[in-house]
């Protein structure tokens, strides 16, 4: 199965040999790798091929590893519920454009060297996704995962 990870870590590019040794360790088959430096520190996002059973246990190593900021796992959704969408494409920011069109609304949550990651909203949805899950270079996902959602205790003072 196809799962979509984004993850932020720190600027130390140790962090970034670690995930990779991560990743062929468990197994997991890279699609497609893009990064992007921010000014705290780096993004990636990798397309990965691992069995669903194996999700669970990568993301809570993820999550748990020195050096990674927030970690996110989207499922392969080939529905009209995709709230998320990749895009694999050239670096000619066109074919963005034309996907932008295609869903309104849209937000940008990842761009590198041609390789997009859109959040959809739903009204934006339904009419349009299944004309634009029929290219190839577009892959719906559903997010299944994330730290950002994980509430953090709060330090109460007495």
């Amino acid at each position: 199965m196809q799962w979509l990870i984004t993850l932020e870590t720190e600027q130390d590019l140790i962090v970034t040999c670690r995930l990779m040794n991560v990743f062929r360790r468990k197994g997991l088959k890279i699609v497609t790798l893009a990064m992007a430096a921010r000014p705290s520190g780096l993004s990636m996002m990798a397309v990965m091929e691992s069995p669903e059973a194996d999700v669970d246990h990568i993301f809570n190593l993820l999550r748990r590893m020195g050096g990674v900021q927030h970690v996110t796992c989207y499922r392969h959704e080939p529905s009209e519920d995709a709230a998320f969408i990749f895009i694999d494409a050239d670096p000619d920011t066109s074919r963005v454009a034309e996907i932008l069109e295609t869903f309104p609304g849209s937000k940008l949550i990842f761009a590198s060297h041609g390789k997009y990651l859109l959040e959809v909203p739903a009204e934006g949805r339904r009419r349009t996704a299944v004309p634009a899950f029929g290219i190839p270079e577009v892959l719906p996902f559903a997010c299944v995962k994330s730290t950002r959602n994980v509430s953090r205790p709060e330090l109460i003072v007495a």
